[in-house]
């Protein structure tokens, strides 16, 4: 007799639990209430923490490096803090969906020796822990993506990033969660369950690398590796306040990763980092470019690090993009787009309107090479164990859904000859705003919000997306926090007039502040296609011109 999804989902949930080492366990007298939404300052109001150890995880991924290769910090002690923080993160907020906390040690205690014997670390990211998203293949580790029928199946190869990352000195410890399929923008799953905001615990952290972004916000991360084929870098960062890249695919190894829509070329997925500086971004780009991946892996662009092409011109011109002419952000969004406007200018840049208004063409594109196996896939893998979908999941994919029917083959192609029109119009759009800029080039990068809201409450699900222009044309985008839901500020005008009724669908959907509350704030800077080194020096402007507006 078959076992019971149930079963499975439990088993492998007991198997996780176990492996919290038991003096990192929080006391019952400590335990937040299940109440109690905001749990982000656990670790400085529960006393569970030592100084040294709020001070280590506290910190950036460079700072760590910088002070494990001069011998200030070992690794070993910098891995364990991490640990630590990372399984209390797990206790409030289930962010973590696999754990090999032991085999870490051994390895910070390694690279501690190699440095003590060699005088050198063993490349640029030595010592530095590291999460990955579920997807990312460890050997002897599972790889569910959220199907319960996935438990045990282990990978007969590692990722290509994987080998990448440990061979430049990183230590790798967990595994985060992701909603079932990847397919949806909420990070819940029957085997794993649903991860939640530690500013808002009735809040959502985004998918589909929402474990990430819950991690890396508690600080139980310094940086993460995250996927984006829709938004799942950028969604999550924004609802969290970090920094993030989503690269223009080739440029991060996607190389034995589990996936959904295996085989599916139209538009592909991209890997990233999530964590809390453009530099942090800088290490882990640079640190991977300089392994020369190319070799290893056949899809990544042969392009080492430009470092011309992060020297940026003293004044900079960006297009602003206030929502897609179809839908307009809510209050908090469009506050959060008026700060940054208002602090560009202010510091000598110029900023011109560009509305993205291929959006709403490009949403109907990218569905249909999503949905173009009418679905056959994601219920094929979900009906294994006779599992549920999530509520998104089902309603998008599943066999509720009677309207999804597969595209024949000419159908593809011509959806995907729609793109290769639309990728042209935007580019020529893009190269004719050099007659406004005053710079005498074309913009520089494109700021847009990456949603219409903040973090949603869970199993909610938002009217409209504005982030799958950059998926379809394979634009370089980076996030970065702006502020955050106040709930005086953020109240819909009383003389505000919808757009279209999609817009007045989305500002229902938004209702008032309160549905946000805590609620953190980020924008898109979206480049050209390749232009890795330039967004990611653009976002060290952001952080140093806009700051946190909270």
């Amino acid at each position: 007799m078959q076992e019971s999804w149930q079963s499975i989902a439990a088993r492998k949930q007991a198997e996780r639990a176990s492996k919290l080492p038991p003096e990192w366990l929080i006391p019952e007298a400590l335990m937040p209430p299940a109440e109690e939404d905001f749990v982000q300052d656990f670790p400085y109001t529960s006393g569970f923490f030592t100084e040294r150890e709020l001070f280590i995880t506290d910190s950036t991924a460079s700072d760590v490096v910088a002070k494990i290769s001069t011998g200030e910090w070992t690794a070993l002690e910098v891995i364990r803090a991490t640990c630590k923080r990372a399984a209390v993160a797990q206790q409030l907020i289930n962010c973590v969906t696999e754990i090999f906390f032991e085999q870490a040690f051994a390895r910070a205690a390694e690279l501690d020796e190699y440095l003590k014997d060699k005088g050198k670390p063993v490349g640029p990211l030595h010592g530095l822990p590291i999460s990955l998203k579920d997807q990312f293949n460890l050997e002897g580790v599972d790889s569910t993506i959220g199907y319960v029928a996935w438990v045990g199946r282990k990978p007969q190869e590692e990722s290509t990033l994987v080998k990448l990352l440990r061979d430049a000195g990183a230590v790798l410890y967990v595994k985060t969660n992701v909603p079932t399929t990847l397919m949806t923008g909420e990070t819940v799953n029957n085997l794993f369950g649903r991860t939640l905001n530690p500013r808002n615990r009735t809040l959502t952290t985004g998918g589909s690398s929402g474990g990430e972004s819950a991690l890396i916000t508690f600080k139980g991360s310094f940086v993460g590796v995250g996927t984006d084929i829709g938004g799942s870098i950028r969604h999550p960062a924004s609802y969290t306040g970090l920094f993030a890249l989503r690269p223009s695919h080739g440029r991060v190894s996607y190389q034995q990763v589990t996936n959904t829509f295996l085989g599916q070329e139209a538009v592909k997925s991209s890997a990233g980092p999530l964590c809390r500086s453009p530099e942090d971004i800088r290490l882990f780009m640079t640190a991977l470019a300089a392994q020369r991946p190319w070799e290893w892996d056949p899809q990544v662009i042969p392009l080492p690090w430009r470092t011309e092409e992060e020297i940026l011109p003293k004044q900079l011109c960006f297009g602003f993009g206030m929502g897609d002419g179809y839908v307009t952000p809510s209050p908090p969004v469009r506050r959060a787009m008026e700060v940054t406007k208002e602090k560009l200018l202010a510091a000598g840049h110029n900023v011109i309107d560009f509305t993205p208004f291929e959006t709403k063409e490009a949403t109907e594109i990218i569905w249909k090479m999503w949905l173009a196996d009418g679905a056959e896939e994601i219920r094929r893998d979900s009906g294994l164990t006779g599992e549920p979908l999530p509520v998104s999941v089902e309603s998008n994919y599943g066999h509720s859904n009677s309207s999804i029917k597969p595209l024949s083959v000419f159908e593809t192609w011509q959806n995907q000859q729609k793109r290769a029109i639309l990728s042209q119009r935007f580019l020529e759009r893009w190269q004719d705003t050099a007659k406004y800029t005053g710079t005498g080039r074309p913009i520089d990068g494109l700021i847009t919000p990456c949603t219409p809201v903040p973090a949603i409450r869970h199993d909610t699900r938002p009217p409209w997306n504005y982030s799958v222009l950059s998926p379809l044309l394979d634009l370089t985008t980076g996030v970065f926090p702006v502020t955050k839901v106040d709930l005086q500020k953020d109240v819909i005008p009383t003389d505000w007039k919808p757009i279209s009724d999609r817009d007045r669908e989305m500002m229902e959907f938004y209702e008032k502040p309160q549905n946000h509350e805590n609620a953190l704030v980020g924008l898109a800077l979206i480049g050209r296609r390749l232009e890795e080194e330039k967004v990611t020096a653009m976002l060290q402007v952001m952080r140093d011109v806009v700051k946190l507006d909270y």
